[in-house]
């Protein structure tokens, strides 16, 4: 059935009622094919791309052009610059999708992006170090404390990459993308790719930092090696179109302020640290895994020392225990979703030591390691 597009002003009214919920799904749908011109299925498409769009989420059921452009122009209207955001990493996210999907290119689709994008913000090159640096860290951030989202385009960012400033904060060597680092206060997603050209963020960083990219054995090497540990699996034939990889190599005295709050625990470095502490505060996986242990063994409780916080501390220690991923982040790719099975209950001594040694301690491993020591 074809939709016509007389029905895209009210299918937008409808599926803003439904995502401000002033109407429930199955009085939006009554409202919406009451005259017979679209299915329940397509009526539900309006509405869950329209939530998907404001929440920034990719949604793989397609709209048509006219109705992407009318969201856009009323979403823009509506609800301002800031959620206009989450609709361009959304129709991003839908784009690379469908034309994955369909092997075809959305043309059209582009455009609205590009259209929007463009009244947002124009790509504005670095100009100094402090700038080079705030995007630095801004990878960072992306990559261990970011949405899902980021995280894949993050880790995407460094998988392709050509060139990359190699930056070494104390005994720790990461890497972070040319493309991404060019550009003034950027954000993961805030341009499209087609919007950003890498010789042109290679010349501001040439500028800034008095030198040029360079073939570098040594580098490639480590880069390679930081892939592994951070779980990205590098192009090994040079980056996305076979060219070798470059490198500068610069040296930052102090580690960033979002550093600043981790131990150094772990010999892979703070990235690896922060990363792996990210993914353990993720809450509804550790609540769930917690609920599941509980009521199992009717209380929490350390899974290798048998630790209770509650028959310690009493009622202020009820409940109370650290959540442990057992996965490495070396073995996890930027997707990867956590399962409530792989976490394990422990005090805050055995989390530390667990996380001490390399190959990591197993829980059996580490249990051992206390019978022999009592």
């Amino acid at each position: 059935m074809k939709i016509p597009n007389s029905i895209i002003p009210l299918a937008y009214e409808v599926s803003k009622e439904f995502y401000e919920g002033n109407i429930s799904l199955k009085d939006a749908t009554a409202k919406l094919i009451k005259d017979k011109s679209i299915n329940e299925n397509s009526a539900r498409d309006y509405f869950y791309n329209f939530k998907y769009l404001l929440e920034g989420k990719k949604f793989t059921r397609t709209l048509n052009a006219d109705t992407m452009e009318y969201f856009f122009t009323h979403i823009f209207e509506d609800y301002g610059e800031k959620n206009i955001l989450n609709c361009l990493i959304a129709l991003r996210e839908h784009i690379e999708y469908y034309e994955a999907q369909n092997n075809t290119t959305m043309r059209k689709m582009r455009s609205i992006h590009k259209k929007f994008a463009d009244r947002i913000v124009e790509p504005t090159l670095i100009t100094n170090i402090d700038q080079l640096y705030q995007n630095i860290e801004t990878v960072e951030l992306s990559l261990t404390d970011g949405t899902e989202e980021e995280r894949i385009e993050s880790a995407k960012l460094i998988k392709r990459g050509t060139c990359f400033v190699a930056y070494q904060i104390e005994n720790e060597l990461r890497f972070a993308p040319s493309r991404f680092l060019g550009y003034q206060n950027n954000k993961i997603f805030k341009f499209a790719s087609t919007d950003i050209d890498g010789r042109e963020t290679n010349k501001a960083i040439n500028s800034i930092l008095n030198s040029k990219p360079i073939i570098d054995n040594n580098l490639e090497k480590k880069y390679l090696e930081y892939c592994e540990k951070i779980g990205i699996k590098p192009q090994l034939k040079g980056g996305a179109y076979a060219v070798t990889r470059k490198y500068w190599k610069i040296s930052i005295k102090n580690d960033f302020n979002s550093n600043t709050d981790l131990s150094g625990e772990f010999p892979e470095g703070k990235i690896v640290e922060r990363t792996h502490k990210a993914r353990e505060r993720n809450s509804k996986v550790v609540e769930l895994a917690k609920n599941n242990f509980k009521n199992k063994h009717g209380k929490l409780f350390c899974q290798v020392c048998d630790f209770d916080f509650e028959d310690n501390y009493g009622i202020v220690g009820k409940d109370f225990i650290e959540g442990h991923h057992t996965i490495a982040v070396s073995e996890m790719p930027a997707d990867y979703k956590t399962k409530p099975e792989e976490i394990a209950m422990l005090c805050g001594n055995c989390h530390r030591m667990v996380h001490k040694k390399r190959p990591w301690l197993t829980m059996e491993e580490l249990t051992k390691v206390l019978k022999t020591k009592t």
